[in-house]
């Protein structure tokens, strides 16, 4: 049985992909095809409404283990179905644009390279058979066209917009960058622009830059789902680079203040009017952690040669000491003994009954 989408190449991941690392891919994809629903070219909308469509799925099977198991089935016994065959003549431009809608990238590619041959040097030729060819992953020949498009029409923003989106496939962070802004500059009142400027930074882990920018459009366009989508993100980001200690892709909070800030983020994040699952998990994730660091645990502080067996081994020590010398008739030493071991022994329950955020920070030392 033939599968009609590969989820695994669709997220970019290999098909024995960790959960993780689906879930990374998920987010990472998500973020890119989520801002170019607001796009203001009717195709370019109606592929990414396909494509978020489709991520949405990706994620609801491949997370589910008995759910991939029956995909993986299908993929691996009767492959990827064949998309519908192109027709031939009429307008090729039409065509182009509603293979890019369904997601067809070969005959939106081949209708394109038509539509050049039959409408001359078109900018919206060239801009599709860009798009098309970074749907394909050959992205050296996509560029090239998105600057053939660009040149020809220097002020059009969606060119712009599209000639970033496949910089930031190539990972050419600081040409995107330029073109989106570049794309502001032409249409200011297009929040979109400004949601993908947003999105270079959160790439990078400049939550804080990103929040610069998103802030004010969310303060102009509060009704917008996909505006409080990127805000709720970028807040999240910012909650998860919070913490000083900080290792590859996790952290750990090892004060209250922390613990105080990452809440207050999330919180706002949650609040904010939108539907994202993503971000509802990942906004519970964080929590979750939060809760875990302020429960107590048994941490002894690395003082002085201080250990477990030591930190119990006194007190009791001190007690069965207490007792030979009670046994023995000398009872008032053995009362004081007594009392310095209660006392030592609640003196190392305060310094070693802890928060865990406060046995991190022992162990970030």
């Amino acid at each position: 049985m033939t599968v009609q989408v590969d989820y695994y190449d669709l997220l970019g991941v290999a098909r024995d992909a960790s959960e993780d690392t689906i879930r990374d891919a998920h987010k990472r994809q998500t973020r890119i095809w989520t801002k170019r629903t607001a796009s203001a070219d009717q195709s370019t909308r109606q592929e990414a409404e396909t494509k978020t469509s489709l991520l949405r799925e990706a994620f609801d099977i491949l997370l589910e283990p008995s759910k991939r198991h029956a995909y993986d089935r299908d993929l691996t016994a009767g492959g990827v179905a064949a998309p519908a065959a192109v027709q031939g003549g009429g307008d090729w431009l039409a065509q182009a644009r509603a293979a890019l809608g369904r997601g067809d990238y070969r005959s939106a590619s081949y209708a394109a390279r038509e539509a050049t041959h039959t409408a001359g040097n078109s900018p919206e030729a060239w801009i599709i058979r860009a798009r098309a060819n970074a749907g394909l992953g050959q992205l050296q020949d996509a560029i090239y066209e998105a600057r053939q498009a660009t040149t020809i029409a220097p002020n059009n923003p969606d060119f712009l917009f599209q000639t970033a989106l496949i910089q930031e496939q190539m990972e050419q962070w600081s040409d995107a960058l330029s073109s989106y802004q570049a794309a502001a500059r032409l249409a200011p009142n297009e929040y979109i622009y400004q949601i993908a400027i947003g999105g270079v930074y959160l790439q990078h882990g400049l939550a804080d830059k990103a929040l610069e920018v998103l802030e004010p459009v969310y303060a102009a366009h509060r009704d917008v789902p996909l505006v409080a989508f990127y805000l709720a993100g970028a807040l999240l980001d910012k909650a998860e680079q919070t913490p000083r200690v900080q290792s590859n892709d996790s952290y750990a909070a090892t004060s209250e203040a922390e613990i105080a800030t990452m809440r207050q983020l999330v919180d706002r994040a949650k609040s904010l009017p939108s539907d994202d699952f993503d971000i509802a998990d990942r906004a519970r994730d964080i929590l979750e952690y939060l809760d875990r660091m302020e429960e107590m645990t048994w941490q002894v502080p690395g003082l002085f040669g201080f250990s477990s067996l030591r930190a119990v081994g006194i007190p009791v020590a001190a007690v069965v000491l207490a007792f030979i010398l009670f046994s023995s008739g000398a009872a008032g030493v053995g009362f004081l003994l007594i009392l310095a071991a209660g006392g030592i022994g609640f003196l190392v329950y305060k310094m070693c009954w802890v928060p865990r955020w406060k046995a991190a920070s022992q162990l970030a030392r």
